[in-house]
């Protein structure tokens, strides 16, 4: 899992734009502020976008017009903007990973991208399965719990 804090985003260029493009693990951005550029498409090539309140996305380059085709074919529109969700603050990321698997999200991205086909899938959810996630989370709903993952800052959701 990548997350694309504010500062992140507003500092990528044409090359770490690409490199965010070859991603296959799963990508979300937390805009705040002004998104121009290469931020703003940065921000709409994310798989969960959310913008802070009061931020806007300007398409103002090409990169930034695709990633709002792209993202507006996904029905992404949220209060007539290009963001899943609209936020308060970058604090919002530790809510929004609690009970959520960094793994799975990691891997329904790849498969995603990939469009491998129903081999790739069976090998991706085999690999998913060994590592004990998915035990986790049927453990958890079995008995009436939230599930409890690792988040990418180490801490446990």
């Amino acid at each position: 899992m990548h997350v694309l804090r504010s500062a992140e985003l507003r500092a990528i260029d044409a090359r770490g734009f690409d490199a965010l493009l070859e991603r296959r693990d799963f990508v979300l951005a937390i805009g705040g502020g002004d998104l121009h550029g290469f931020a703003a498409a940065a921000f709409l090539f994310a798989d969960y976008a959310a913008l802070q309140r009061g931020g806007a996305v300007h398409l103002d380059s090409p990169q930034a017009w695709a990633g709002a085709v792209w993202r507006a074919g996904r029905r992404a529109w949220l209060q007539e903007e290009l963001a899943d969700e609209i936020i308060d603050g970058e604090e919002w990321f530790d809510g929004w990973m609690r009970h959520r698997s960094a793994s799975a999200l990691d891997s329904a991205a790849m498969l995603i991208r990939s469009r491998g086909g129903d081999a790739l899938e069976r090998a991706e959810f085999a690999r998913l399965f060994a590592t004990g996630e998915p035990a986790e989370g049927l453990g958890a709903f079995l008995g009436k719990r939230k599930p409890s993952f690792i988040v990418p800052n180490g801490r446990t959701s």
